[in-house]
């Protein structure tokens, strides 16, 4: 691929990505469903099966900010190819609500990273890896207690 063409595409993806921060911190659930593929694939390690498509995509970020309303996204490093994009990020936010209650609400900050497939302007499949348990022990305490120790 000549460098000029290589250098666009990069750039393409940078905005794309960026793009996508700009929604998820907006919690701008249609910006975030349009930046996909009809075919794409969303999966992260909190998750217990993909979402495919942008319907379940749309699902599943609309329950995440009706659920979270005060996450956010910092992005600390990016990397781009013509194909991918990685991004280092600290999500934060407030737990949601357990058992209905407003002051078991906890807040919660972990380190992760994002890889995007992308692929004609658009994000084709995206898979997000942290350390779930680390979030689930801080939204709910007592599983520190419960569970053994993490070497």
């Amino acid at each position: 691929m000549p460098r000029q063409e290589n250098e666009n595409r990069v750039s393409l993806h940078r905005t794309l990505v960026n793009r996508w921060i700009e929604a998820f911190n907006g919690h701008n659930v249609q910006a975030i469903v349009s930046l996909y593929a009809d075919n794409a694939e969303l999966y992260d390690s909190g998750m217990k099966h993909p979402r495919r498509g942008r319907a379940e995509i749309e699902q599943w970020f609309t329950t995440r900010f009706r659920t979270m309303p005060s996450i956010t996204y910092t992005p600390a490093s990016q990397l781009f190819t013509e194909t991918q994009a990685a991004v280092t990020w600290t999500v934060r936010g407030r737990g949601p609500r357990l058992l209905g209650q407003s002051w078991l609400v906890r807040p919660f900050q972990v380190d992760g990273v994002s890889i995007f497939a992308l692929e004609d302007g658009r994000i084709q499949r995206q898979r997000g890896y942290y350390d779930h348990l680390a979030t689930l022990e801080q939204i709910l305490p007592p599983l520190k207690w419960l569970l053994p120790p993490r070497l």
